[in-house]
């Protein structure tokens, strides 16, 4: 039997929402990043999350809780199934940027800060592509665009402003093409990760000093592999 539908009034979806350093490190578990992806075009229960994940809704309950307490989702409604409260839960906005007054202490850039990012961005994808492999997820012996290779490409070139605007131009509206697909994920499919990164690179500054290099990688956060 399902009951009476209770929404809650004092909170609906935004459009857009900060993303602070405490954010990045909540989403740096992919299984929460989807499931923050998942709930921008609708509110699901745990149960239809599960569905979508392919696990158990008892593996959610913790991940849910997490995202609530910081603040990446809200429960919209609420119903009363068979004498038990279901929750609908939503994201608490259809777009979620980086909060960048958040990476700076005095408005000079903190190194703890900044790593939370490079983290989130560099260390969790090092992560998942080992254990991909070492699955047989990830075929190291296929290439692009075959499904199931690795596409781990680094270049370094030099640019005018006008050819350095155009290349960000193009790197943004393939990282919105696909952004916007992660909001409404298929029902079959494989996952896959998607990760881009562009900057400015002095190649002639200076290498790190022999302390910072002999430091173990655990201690060094956020540096490419």
């Amino acid at each position: 039997m399902i009951g009476m539908i209770e929404s809650n009034p004092l909170q609906s979806i935004q459009d857009r929402a900060p993303l602070d350093p405490a954010k990045l490190r909540v989403l740096s578990d992919p299984l929460r990043s989807f499931v923050v992806y998942s709930l921008v075009t609708q509110a699901k229960t745990v149960k239809q999350l599960a569905g979508e994940l392919g696990c158990p809704p008892t593996r959610l309950y913790y991940h849910m809780q997490q995202l609530e307490k910081h603040g990446l989702v809200f429960v919209e409604d609420t119903r009363l199934v068979s004498g038990i409260v279901e929750k609908h839960y939503r994201a608490v906005a259809r777009e979620l940027l980086l909060d960048r007054s958040a990476f700076t202490t005095s408005g000079m850039p903190d190194r703890s800060r900044v790593e939370a990012l490079l983290g989130f961005v560099f260390d969790q994808s090092r992560v998942e592509i080992q254990r991909q492999i070492e699955s047989g997820a990830i075929d190291l012996n296929r290439s692009a665009p075959e499904p199931g290779a690795l596409m781990a490409c680094r270049n370094v070139l030099k640019l005018d402003a006008q050819g350095a605007a155009r290349l960000y131009a193009r790197v943004k509206a393939l990282w919105d093409e696909y952004d916007e697909l992660a909001k409404a994920p298929a029902i079959d499919g494989q996952f896959y990760a998607f990760a881009i990164t562009l900057y400015p690179n002095a190649v002639a500054s200076e290498p790190p000093s022999a302390a910072e290099s002999a430091k173990p990688a655990s201690r060094r956060k956020g540096k490419p592999v």
